[in-house]
This record gives structure tokens, C-alpha cells and sequence, in this order.
């Protein structure tokens, strides 16, 4: 018997499945089409955010002129794999944020407010693209985009883009990291363990063995999800710790042979290893402060981490590797920074992205009525909240500085500068001129004593009563609110 029906050709089939195959196509072009602009307009927006008063963050810390100054003797003295301050080559932190800084200064060969913060505007604009590609993998695009949006307005994020600091670009490197991680361990795509190992180096070259953070939670997970052997295995533990070490050594041994002793002393024992392992009896504040800390880098998101949390451990059954993922990533960073002796709000930057992420998938889950419009709502009264507070906040930090009176005196003469409990990298970078700290009141005093001639800037509450006999107060100013006097012999 003949088939009943309408009968097709093996033509007519492969008509109808070319055609299908080609709206198929069409519409991944379109799909992807339509990824690029959603991304491409998130990093507009962020751009904006950003960079709208970039520059003009005046720099009132040592910790906020120290690479500034670094990349300043790159470029003046070709001092590429061990800039100096004041001529002492700078050990403590390898050199990766100071060579961008140079880097970003090169076409105009100064190094200022703006061209300083140029590595950390784009580290952060990296950081969130990098939370929009792991968003979109483990949840949706809604999600990936709310949490770009989320991420760029934290409070840490937010302020860090325009300082001069490594922690931005620390943060970009540990979001690369686990953005690798999640593509080898989902996606399958072994060749991204190569990118996990070499931004986890990238993260060492910028703020130390604190880069080891990332692979704490990789290994974390997979040792949750397949056991210690799954995870050496999945890893690849053995081969990524050699290019690992490959990429780090360089700096390591540059620093080892300039510094001898003093670097396994003073670098590897006191800032690497005492700097973050927890030492002594402890009060209650170990507990308060981290906790106080890491909300406050997250507002105003913070107040929906709670929620967020409670969230995904209880619905973490319908996505439970993309949840535990980020429970992990979240839960070891925080960990390990809260247990460290030397506690800095900005040390729990990198909380931002898994916080973020959390936030998104919880916000895009909601069943509520016009969930997009009341979360656009919301985000664009953050926004507008964030800039004005800046604009606000920066006036005000930037009237607590003024060198401009100490300048002025010290431009008549190139007479050697001193100076005693100031931050003195703020004075040499403003008055672009050598700046001797002394360690105490009495090398004050013995300078006085052997009419070294030289300029004296000294803090108001520190100026002994015995130099009004050997010096004249001819200026003052002011660094981060604190009152300074000039005295010339």
C-alpha cells in the first residue's frame, strides 16, 4: 500500500530544512546582535557614571599618590621593573598599577589627576562587562544586565573608579578569574583554565599573594560539587600552578635580589604573610567590622543582599550551580579578608560582582507587576543619587586640601625640602619636587641644630616649641583637613 497524505520528496525535506537552518542562523545573528548593543550600551551608561568628573578627585593620601609617583620616576627615569620613591625602589607591591599608570600618562608625559585615574575608570568598566558575561551565562539577560547596572553603582565601585589605587584593577582581575573559571567549568571550555591561571597572575602582579583569593574559590566549588580529586582533575591543578608560577617569578626574583634580606623580612613576612594572617586575642570588632565594612561598600545594594542570600539558598535547587557558585564566590572572599589582621574598606571590593550577581538573579526572579519598570525606576533614582553625592562629596574633600600659600614660598629657592608627620607623597606630588620624610621629632630637632638649610613642612600639632627660636613660620596650607606649617631657617 502507497502512504496516505501528503507525501515529500527527499527534496522538498531538505528545501524545508535549509530553510529552517537559515532562519536559524538569522535569528542568532539578530540574538547576538542584539547582546552586543545591550552590553555595549551598559558600558556607555557606566562610562558616563564614571568618568563625568574624572579627575578631579584632588589626592590627599600617600596611599593615593604612592603609584602616581611610582609611574612619575617610570617615565623620568626609566625605572620600569623597580620604580623608586625618593630614590628607594618600591618593593612592596609589584609594579603591573604603576606601569599602567605610565602607561595612560605617556602621550602627554605628565602624570595628574586625570591621566592617574585613567587604569582604574577602565579596570572598572572591565569589571563590569566581566559581570554582565558571567550574568548572562549562569542566569538570563535580564539578570546580566541588572547585574552591570547593580555592580557599577555599588559604593565601592562607584568611588574606587576614580582613584589612583590598585584595588579596582585588582577587582577586574578576580572577576576575569572566576569568569574563566565558570566558562571551564561550565561551558567545558578547557582552554579557559589557561585564562583562570594568567588572571590570577595578573591579580598577583597588581596587589600580591592576595591574588590567590580567586583560586581559594575555584577550588572551593569544584571540591564542593566533585570531591578533591574531581576538582585537582577538573583544575588542572598541577599544570596551572606551573604557568602560574611562570608568570609571577619574574617580579619575585627582580625584588628578591634588590632587597635581600630586607624583602623576606620586610615584604614577604611583614606585608604578605603578617599584614593579612590574624595575630593575637581579638575583640568583638573582628566580628563588627568586617560586616559593617563589606555593607558599606555595597550600598546602596547592600540592603537587598539579605533577601538576595536567603534567595538563593532556598531556590538554589532550580539553579543549584550557579547559586552555589556565587554563595562560594562570595562567601570565601569575604572570609578571607574579614579574618586578616589589617582591615581597609576597599579591601572588600571584590565582594561587589558576586554581591551584584546575587542581587540580579533575585530582582529578574520576582513575580511582581511591572518588575523591569519598578527595578529602571529604582536603579535611575541610585544613579542620579550616587552622582550628586559625588559631585557633593568631592567639593567638599577637595577644599580639605591647599598647598597652593607652600608652593608659592617654595618656588623661590631650590632648597631641599623636609617634612614631619605630613603624607609626603602628596607634597611631592603636587610640588613636583623631592621630599625628605623624617622619622621623628628629634632628627627635627638635630637638623635645626646643624643649620642644615632646607624648607620644613611640618603638621601644626607636631611643630615643637624649640623651633621658634631656630626657624620663621613663613606659610601654611592644609593636606586631607589637617592644618601644615612652612618654616625656613
Amino acid at each position: 500500500m502507497r502512504p496516505t497524505g501528503h507525501p515529500r520528496s527527499d527534496r522538498a525535506v531538505g528545501r524545508g530544512a535549509s530553510g529552517r537552518s537559515a532562519e536559524t542562523s538569522i535569528g542568532g545573528e539578530r540574538g547576538a546582535v542584539r547582546e552586543r548593543g545591550r552590553l555595549a550600551l551598559l558600558l556607555a551608561v557606566s562610562t558616563l557614571l564614571l568618568s563625568f568628573d574624572l579627575g578631579r578627585w584632588v589626592l590627599a593620601t600617600n596611599d593615593e599618590t604612592r603609584f602616581p609617583m611610582l609611574a612619575r620616576d617610570i617615565l623620568a627615569q626609566g625605572h620600569w621593573w623597580l620604580p623608586r620613591l625618593n630614590g628607594v625602589a618600591h618593593l612592596n607591591k609589584p609594579p603591573l598599577y604603576a606601569w599602567l599608570i605610565a602607561i595612560a600618562a605617556w602621550p602627554t608625559g605628565a602624570v595628574t589627576q586625570q591621566t592617574a585615574a585613567y587604569p582604574s575608570v577602565l579596570a572598572a568598566l572591565g569589571t563590569v562587562g566581566a559581570t554582565y558575561w558571567i550574568g548572562r551565562r549562569l542566569f538570563s539577560r535580564e539578570a546580566a544586565l541588572a547585574a552591570g547596572l547593580i555592580v557599577v553603582t555599588t559604593y565601592g565601585v562607584f568611588t574606587m573608579a576614580r582613584v589612583p589605587m590598585p584595588d579596582m584593577m585588582f577587582c577586574f582581575a578576580l572577576t576575569g578569574a572566576m569568569a574563566a573559571f565558570i566558562a571551564a567549568e561550565f561551558d567545558g571550555r578547557r582552554w579557559a583554565l589557561a585564562l583562570l591561571y594568567s588572571m590570577v597572575g595578573v591579580a598577583f602582579w597588581t596587589k600580591g599573594p592576595a591574588a590567590l583569593m580567586a583560586l581559594a574559590v575555584a577550588l572551593g566549588y569544584t571540591w564542593a560539587t566533585h570531591g578533591w580529586a574531581g576538582a585537582a582533575r577538573r583544575l588542572a591543578l598541577a599544570p596551572g600552578l606551573v604557568l602560574l608560577v611562570l608568570v609571577i617569578l619574574p617580579w619575585w626574583l627582580l625584588d628578591a635580589a634588590a632587597g635581600g634580606g630586607e624583602f623576606t623580612q620586610r615584604i614577604v613576612l611583614d606585608d604578605w604573610l603578617l599584614w593579612y594572617f590574624p595575630a593575637g586575642t581579638r575583640s568583638w570588632r573582628a566580628v563588627t567590622d568586617p560586616i559593617g565594612q563589606a555593607l558599606t561598600i555595597l550600598l546602596p545594594w547592600a540592603a537587598l543582599l539579605p533577601f538576595a542570600v536567603w534567595a538563593a539558598l532556598r531556590t538554589g535547587r532550580e539553579s543549584p550551580r550557579a547559586m552555589r557558585v556565587l554563595l562560594i564566590w562570595a562567601g570565601t572572599v569575604f572570609f578571607l579578608i574579614a579574618i586578616s589582621r589589617q582591615q581597609r574598606m576597599r579591601y572588600y571590593l571584590p565582594l561587589g560582582p558576586p554581591a551584584a550577581l546575587l542581587i540580579a538573579a533575585w530582582c529578574s526572579g520576582l513575580t511582581m507587576a511591572h518588575r523591569r519598570v519598578a527595578f529602571a525606576g529604582g536603579w535611575t533614582v541610585v544613579a542620579l543619587g550616587l552622582c550628586l553625592w559625588q559631585v557633593h562629596a568631592s567639593a567638599r574633600h577637595n577644599e580639605a586640601t591647599d598647598l597652593q600659600a607652600i608652593a608659592r614660598e617654595i618656588s623661590q629657592s631650590p632648597k631641599p625640602l623636609y617634612t614631619f608627620d605630613v603624607p609626603e607623597l602628596v607634597l611631592a606630588f603636587y610640588l613636583e619636587r623631592p621630599v625628605a620624610l623624617l622619622p621623628d621629632s628629634a632628627r627635627l630637632q638635630s637638623l635645626v641644630a646643624e643649620g642644615r638649610s632646607g624648607y620644613l613642612v611640618i603638621a601644626d600639632r607636631a611643630v615643637p616649641r624649640a623651633l621658634s627660636s631656630g626657624l620663621h613660620r613663613i606659610g601654611g596650607g592644609r593636606v586631607n583637613g589637617r592644618p601644615l606649617s612652612l618654616f625656613n631657617d
